[in-house]
């Protein structure tokens, strides 16, 4: 009798075991260096146009304390679109025709903002005309995990004069009124004539400096950031995001009543010089930490799937895996009619004009 073998199972070869293995591979895509140079120079030539406005962005930034936190916004929203690194490296950017056509209508307020002299509309056509490129770019399923940055943006732009104005008057009026509450509670005499304060000896005035301005914008965009990172349900993410409003003007008016304490029993020079600026960023930061456990008393209600720590923190993206495939990224068309769009509006004369 013959005998016969036993059979065997057939053995993997070398080019098996690759076509599995490039198969679960996941497929990333990177910008070449040579495209990340030339986009970034066309994007700033795209810009150029708005030049204007973010000089006077800057001066308001240097010279309006309600606005010293400006400068940190563009740094703050471009480390949350890093955030956003591991899922946007595995979407293909085809490009949005909702890209330009939102420059050209930012290419139109702009033109609306320097024919009526408003510098507000200009800013905020600069903001719209950075949206609209990166839109062009990505296209609108890879635009939704950088919605947040772009409302950050938003953050920076300060407001028109006549509403400033008219928010301050307003601000300042409350601040009066609670801060003589606050007084009064504390068993001192106290008369008050509008933004005036008067001690008996003393008279004390809620001038613009003590508006709560200075600490209503910084603070909104804090109580944001905390509602960004807080992972908690969506309406407690947006009350700690409206909190911040009533808690500057309940924190400022009791350092307008804690100031007119302090004058009746040590003088006046408890209202001046490095103690009423060190009284006012003990406010802030106060005010910070009540958003900040605010969040944390929220967290306990309800029934929230983690722990404080699970739900409150910052990310950082995931490490591109090492098996990752790499694949260059294309310039989509709608990226490339942006530009051409914001160059046409660089050299309208009703642009470059003055």
């Amino acid at each position: 009798m013959a005998a016969v073998s036993p059979t065997l199972p057939p053995v993997a070869g070398p080019a098996q075991t690759t076509s599995v293995a490039d198969v679960r591979a996941p497929i990333v895509y990177r910008l070449p260096p040579t495209t990340i140079a030339l986009l970034v120079v066309a994007v700033l030539a795209a810009c150029a146009p708005f030049w204007r406005a973010l000089e006077w962005l800057w001066v308001v930034w240097t010279q309006r304390p309600e606005y010293s936190h400006g400068p940190m916004m563009p740094l703050i929203a471009a480390f949350l679109a890093w955030q956003q690194k591991d899922r946007l490296e595995r979407l293909q950017f085809t490009g949005s025709w909702w890209g330009p056509a939102l420059l050209l209508f930012a290419g139109l307020l702009l033109l609306l903002g320097k024919l009526g002299s408003v510098v507000t509309v200009q800013q905020y056509a600069l903001v719209l005309a950075v949206v609209a490129l990166v839109l062009a770019l990505t296209g609108t399923r890879a635009f939704r995990p950088l919605i947040v940055p772009a409302i950050v943006l938003l953050l920076m732009i300060p407001q028109p004069p006549f509403v400033l104005n008219n928010l301050s008057s307003e601000l300042q009026l409350l601040s009066s009124q609670l801060g003589v509450a606050f007084i009064r509670a504390m068993g001192i005499t106290v008369f008050a004539e509008g933004n005036v304060i008067d001690l008996g000896v003393y008279q004390l005035q809620v001038v613009e400096a003590c508006d709560g301005l200075r600490y209503l914008f910084p603070l909104m965009a804090i109580g944001l950031l905390i509602a960004y990172f807080y992972k908690g349900a969506m309406w407690k993410r947006v009350l700690v995001f409206l909190a911040s409003i009533p808690i500057t003007i309940l924190m400022n008016s009791l350092r307008v009543g804690t100031i007119g304490v302090m004058v009746e029993h040590w003088g006046v020079r408890m209202a001046e010089g490095f103690l009423h600026e060190f009284q006012g960023w003990m406010v802030f930061m106060l005010s910070a930490a009540l958003l900040i456990g605010l969040t944390a008393i929220l967290n306990r209600v309800g029934r929230e799937q983690g722990t404080w720590r699970q739900l409150f923190g910052l990310e950082f993206p995931a490490h591109t895996p090492a098996n990752a495939v790499v694949r260059p990224r294309g310039i989509p068309v709608p990226f490339v009619a942006a530009l051409v769009v914001a160059g046409a509006i660089g050299a309208s004369p009703l642009i470059v004009q003055e």
